[in-house]
């Protein structure tokens, strides 16, 4: 009697895919972790009395865990932009300046246009999303007609986004009803604000969370059931073959660029109408949102439910860093130490494997030309 194959157990092999991919980011982690001990050791402080007030501030209590949560809704949403295009092979590290005309476009059409309540809610944070979207296009744009470099033209339009968001809240636009020494918009009618939850007393924690976990799980979607999805992932793996196989290298550049700006824009969509209710200069720049997004995307190696993870590690740091400079000597920046040291490990083992990808890629062109002397 013949014998019959076993079928692969496809949960442990996906047990065993997940704890692989794990490995490396939470090693990185650890690193960084080490390497901040150190740092704090060399000035004179307690590295348990110092990680654990970090991690009470950032997760220790309902209200600083609410806090970290609220924090990490536009980490969130600028790690899963940038994941969304990198997965594909497009480098978008625009994502601070679709995080700003995202927030800045949603708060002015909140204000002017005449709309109020949940309509008017929902179609400032589509136009936003518009703009954020329309802005990773005209890289793409300039990518495909003109050769420009994406990741160059994506770096700097994040200066250009800040700087014309600037003149406007500076001058047009400003908000003179007070003393007028901040740069920043008229207050967004109330009827528009996204609800906060009221679990704890004096938490900023609103719905704004949720909404970029839906977000998440929409990017799953697409990844996983559609064809669309298929087609941006083989060309991020291979965009030769992609190309060869019949995909529209540009058709998928341009729908993924914009998706990419729209979803971080929607960060700043959700900063706007869930938690400061004006658009302010700096008040999406200065916190490194779009940055720290980006750590947690390539922290996580793309996957979108990593990011989401990640993101609010970080973001918990960053929370509880705050707390350690108050009630400590140890400087705030000893966060964006343990960070940097996470992102330039995980970013190592990225240009490990484009290096060794070139190297096939040589040998295989040279192989190839050596049997065509033959």
């Amino acid at each position: 009697m013949p014998k019959l194959e076993k079928k692969p157990d496809t949960m442990k092999l996906w047990v065993k895919s997940s704890c692989k991919e794990l490995g490396q980011p939470l090693l990185a982690i650890a690193a960084g972790l080490l390497i901040g001990a150190v740092i704090i050791m060399a000035m004179g402080e307690s590295v348990l009395e110092i990680y654990g007030a970090m991690f009470k501030g950032g997760f220790g209590t309902s209200f600083y865990f609410l806090a970290t949560l609220t924090r990490s809704t536009p980490i969130i949403l600028c790690g899963l932009g940038a994941a969304f295009a990198w997965r594909a092979g497009y480098i978008n590290i625009g994502g601070e300046g679709q995080l700003i005309f995202g927030g800045f476009v949603t708060a002015v059409s909140a204000l002017y246009l005449p709309f109020n309540g949940a309509l008017g809610a929902v179609i400032a944070i589509a136009l936003g999303m518009l703009a954020g979207g329309l802005y990773a296009l005209l890289a793409a744009w300039l990518d495909d007609r003109f050769g420009v470099i994406l990741v160059i033209s994506t770096l700097m339009f994040n200066y250009i986004a800040n700087y014309i968001t600037y003149y406007f809240v500076s001058f047009p636009l400003k908000d003179n009803t007070g003393d007028g020494l901040v740069a920043k918009t008229l207050t967004i009618d109330k009827s528009m604000w996204i609800p906060r939850l009221g679990l704890v007393k004096g938490s900023t924690f609103h719905y704004g969370f949720f909404l970029a976990i839906l977000v998440m799980l929409i990017i799953l979607f697409i990844i996983k059931k559609t064809t669309f999805g298929y087609e941006s992932r083989m060309g991020g793996l291979n965009k030769s073959f992609a190309e060869y196989g019949g995909v529209k290298r540009t058709k998928v550049m341009f729908i993924t660029m914009f998706c990419s700006g729209a979803i971080c824009a929607f960060g700043g969509s959700i900063e706007v109408l869930g938690l400061k209710h004006v658009y302010m200069h700096d008040m999406l720049k200065s916190p490194s949102y779009a940055w720290t997004g980006l750590m947690a995307a390539l922290i996580a190696n793309l996957n979108p439910v990593g990011t989401v993870i990640c993101s609010i590690f970080l973001a918990g740091i960053q929370t509880g860093g705050a707390a350690i400079e108050r009630s400590t000597n140890v400087p705030l920046e000893i966060t964006m130490v343990i960070q940097a040291v996470i992102t330039l490990l995980v970013s190592a083992k990225l240009l490990t494997r484009a290096v060794r990808a070139r190297k096939v890629k040589i040998a295989k062109a040279a192989e190839g030309g050596a049997q065509n002397e033959h």
